[in-house]
């Protein structure tokens, strides 16, 4: 398999140490790959940048073990260098993405570490809206890539199960003398936590009573206690259902709740080692200097005046349980969560590496922060009632899409999976539910298509002949160059999972997709001279669609 780093082993002969890229040109024409590096040494060495790449260019022609696999090296525009690859290197990477099977388009590059993806995390007695959509299957998408990228991978899903709004669902039924269990769903708790916001506007004072209820929550009240578990047995159901639907799943499901043991032994620790302090109303607060004093980021809530616990408190306990639980020790840990809480998950990453300096020295925090999604008449907000509810979406797209619930959920996933993170977006339901364009029906089209070429073959590949070293045209090498060079040894993998982006994949598969149609629709594929050749490219290219979608989460359909 041909691997940029004999380019990049060729120029760094020359390059001074120098920090230099190796990347794919922006425009295919130009070569398969490019390097910056005459214009990186071209200001040091007092040189015009254009004359200094036709001299790096020549002495890169004298590279025997290059240009084994280089076809030739050219100087561009102001002092790039592009590199292309010899056409019998590219067939002989055709054949070998042929022989990969299940390893197909994966990379080693977290080879020896381990991962644990947090996302989801849902809350406890309120509907999973198209909210927690954007978590869940974002998070699971990065987990896929972790996973095909050479790591030891786990997932935990971090429920929201404790916290003041339990108060509030305490405090509300505790009021009702006539309330029944046997009649209440998730769409009753919901009611009664919206009505109850709605009661605190009129009368301020009942946020008093929820802080009260949660209060006794935390200090093991058995009213209120017996009220939060069968919220939660009534939650964990509707969650299972969508979880199901979504082909999402978790080896670890750990709320706010399983660290309520550890949280006292995190705020002695605090205090012991000087890191919390009593702020001005009472409450225990962890402050972030820096050197000089001077303030980093603001201070966070370790502990309330009245004693209660906060976000805070239970995402550091949650980090002291990862960190010492050998199941869940890991390299890199990922939060998949909202990007209003970048300041918070700041402060407790930061926290973190204060109270345990040796056990994080090596371990790296990253918050991959989701965007706002709204609807078009605004934010939605399950205290006010205004949300989409994930089951309706899944079940109207079912109702809209052809081919059932495989293809309805591939369609939404990949409406959401296209897009960065970090973007914020109005939820619509037609663009959600499209079958056409850059969307998973038409990926799946492509697949199908591939897959009914074959099928008119028998199915039965030939193998490439070896003495095919050319090929015919350019609409057969733009499709190999495509394929191989990008996909079959797990750059596009790679390149996602480190910068924790899947639309990296959409974007992959939606431009192979275009470029199969295209050679397709030029050229005849079977019963020609170079039909193994051919269908080779067929077979590569409806794998890589396969294993892509696969990647995201999505099924592929065998026919449409």
């Amino acid at each position: 398999m041909f691997k940029n780093e004999i380019i990049r082993e060729a120029v760094a002969e020359f390059a001074l140490d120098k920090n230099f890229s190796v990347e794919h040109p922006a425009q295919e024409n130009l070569g398969d790959y490019s390097t910056n590096v005459a214009m990186l040494l071209a200001k040091e060495l007092g040189r015009n940048p254009r004359e200094l790449a036709v001299d790096l260019v020549n002495k890169l022609q004298e590279n025997k073990k290059l240009m084994k696999q280089i076809e030739k090296i050219e100087p561009a525009g102001p002092g790039f260098i592009n590199f292309w690859v010899k056409d019998e290197v590219l067939i002989q990477a055709l054949n070998e993405g042929l022989q990969k099977g299940e390893a197909l388009g994966e990379s080693d590059f977290m080879k020896g570490k381990k991962v644990l993806v947090e996302y989801s995390s849902p809350n406890i007695a309120k509907s999973f809206s198209v909210g927690h959509l954007r978590s869940t299957i974002i998070g699971q998408a990065i987990f896929n890539l972790y996973k095909h990228c050479g790591s030891k991978i786990t997932n935990d899903n971090h429920l929201g199960d404790w916290g003041t709004q339990f108060g509030m669902i305490i405090a509300a039924i505790e009021e009702d003398s006539n309330f029944d269990w046997s009649s209440t769903d998730m769409q009753k708790l919901e009611e009664i936590y919206v009505d109850f916001n709605k009661k605190i506007e009129e009368t301020p004072k009942l946020r008093t009573k929820a802080k009260e209820a949660f209060l006794r929550l935390e200090k093991g009240d058995e009213s209120a206690r017996e009220i939060w578990q069968k919220s939660v047995e009534i939650s964990m159901k509707e969650f299972e259902k969508i979880y199901k639907k979504l082909n999402v799943n978790f080896e670890h499901v750990l709320g706010e709740s399983e660290y309520i043991k550890i949280m006292p032994e995190i705020i002695e620790e605090a205090k012991s080692k000087n890191i919390a302090s009593i702020g001005e109303e009472g409450a225990l607060i962890v402050k972030f200097l820096d050197k000089r004093g001077k303030e980093q980021m603001p201070p966070a809530m370790l502990v309330k005046s009245d004693g209660s616990t906060t976000y805070f408190t239970r995402d550091l306990a949650t980090i002291k349980m990862r960190l010492f639980n050998p199941e869940l020790k890991s390299d890199l840990y990922v939060y998949e969560v909202g990007g209003e809480q970048r300041l918070h998950l700041k402060q407790v990453f930061a926290a973190a590496k204060k109270l345990w300096p040796r056990e994080t020295e090596k371990t790296e925090f990253v918050h991959v922060a989701h965007g706002l999604l709204s609807l078009p008449e605004g934010k939605m907000s399950t205290r006010k009632g205004n949300t989409i509810k994930l089951d309706d979406l899944l079940s109207r797209a079912e109702e809209k899409a052809v081919g059932g619930l495989v293809m309805s959920v591939g369609a939404v996933k990949y409406n959401e999976l296209k897009r960065s993170p970090g973007v914020d977006y109005i939820f619509k339901w037609d663009e959600a539910l499209s079958m056409e364009g850059n969307s998973a029906p038409y990926l799946q089209y492509v697949y199908v298509r591939t897959r009914g070429i074959l099928s008119k073959f028998g199915n039965k590949l030939e193998k490439i002949v070896t003495d095919k070293k050319k090929f015919v045209n350019e609409d057969e090498k733009m499709l190999a160059r495509w394929l191989t060079l990008r996909f079959v040894d797990g750059e596009v993998m790679e390149s996602a999972a480190r910068n924790f982006a899947p639309q990296q994949i959409c974007a992959y598969l939606f431009e192979t997709a275009q470029k199969f149609n295209g050679f397709y629709e030029r050229n005849k594929v079977i019963g020609v001279e170079n039909q193994s050749l051919r269908l080779a490219l067929t077979v590569l290219t409806g794998e890589a669609i396969k294993k892509g979608l696969s990647i995201l989460g999505i099924e592929t359909v065998e026919k449409m």
